[in-house]
């Protein structure tokens, strides 16, 4: 017999004088409650609730042991929590990050993830990947919070506002659009775009190609996830990319500010259900917040 559970259905009764509004505080149905509280009953050789038509009351016998049973309940779930807080400061926190984030942004952002795990001691480690990928991680239990690109599904998960950061245009250096005085969108003609693939996140890459096209670029697209693939591929002269503001800015490549509503990255800060993030995402917040500056 699972006995705390069945204390649990007690205490939940004896509270609430009612089998049906002890089960819904509970999240279960009726059935279960009214079953394991017979079952505790045998048990323990007692009758402890009277049932009545009109709900439940309690007997001599259950009115004595409630106050015990409230303690071992109580400690069952201090119990359960203190497991969860130990286990999480020996597992540590396992962060994740969309590849779109340039390497100065994410060292600041787990800088500050470090730093608001204090004395800890706990572990810290971070995970690059696309959107599809760390939601896939954060419903699996294997990663605790994850900075994705906007839109995307994010039931089962706790998401935070979405946080837009300005994007530059990566263009090949002596390219026309990085020579001119005031660069228009129809000198990109003819460059492929360089970007993370389709598969990291549907929706947003879908958006983002029809905004361009919307400017009158019906143009290829070249898989290139981290900000390095981009700088590769616009160096060798056939394609224009996208970077965060921090981005290091590479030989054979020129950063310009264009298409500025067309081109920014939308993200969230989406955490795993359960464990006591606050701080954490507060300083990711902040960090990606201050790119807007």
């Amino acid at each position: 017999m699972d006995l705390i559970r069945h204390l649990r259905y007690f205490v939940a009764v004896a509270e609430h004088r009612h089998f049906g509004h002890a089960a819904a505080s509970l999240g279960v149905t009726q059935p279960p409650v009214s079953q394991g509280l017979r079952r505790l009953e045998r048990h323990l050789g007692l009758e402890l609730v009277e049932r009545t038509p009109a709900g439940a009351t309690l007997t001599d016998a259950g009115a004595a042991l409630l106050p015990r049973a409230r303690l071992i309940v109580d400690d069952s779930t201090r119990l359960l929590s203190d497991a969860a807080e130990l286990y999480g400061s020996l597992r540590g926190v396992r962060w994740g990050v969309i590849p779109q984030l340039d390497d100065e942004l994410l060292a600041r952002c787990t800088r500050a993830l470090r730093a608001a795990l204090g004395d800890s001691g706990a572990p810290l480690t971070t995970v690059t990947k696309g959107t599809t990928g760390l939601l896939t991680d954060l419903r699996r239990g294997s990663l605790d919070v994850a900075v994705v690109a906007h839109p995307v599904v994010v039931a089962e998960l706790d998401a935070g506002p979405v946080i837009t950061l300005h994007r530059n245009v990566v263009l090949p250096a002596g390219h026309r659009a990085a020579e001119a005085t005031n660069p228009r969108v129809p000198m990109l003609r003819g460059l492929a775009l360089a970007a993370a693939p389709r598969d990291d996140n549907p929706p947003a890459h879908d958006l983002l190609i029809d905004a361009l096209r919307r400017r009158g670029l019906d143009m290829d697209h070249r898989a290139a996830s981290t900000h390095r693939d981009v700088s590769a591929a616009v160096a060798a002269g056939q394609c224009f990319g996208l970077a965060t503001p921090t981005a290091t800015v590479h030989a054979g490549t020129f950063h310009r500010r264009m298409l500025v509503d067309d081109v920014s990255l939308r993200v969230r800060i989406v955490t795993a259900p359960g464990r006591k993030l606050t701080e954490l995402i507060h300083a990711v917040d902040r960090e990606l917040l201050r790119t807007r500056q």
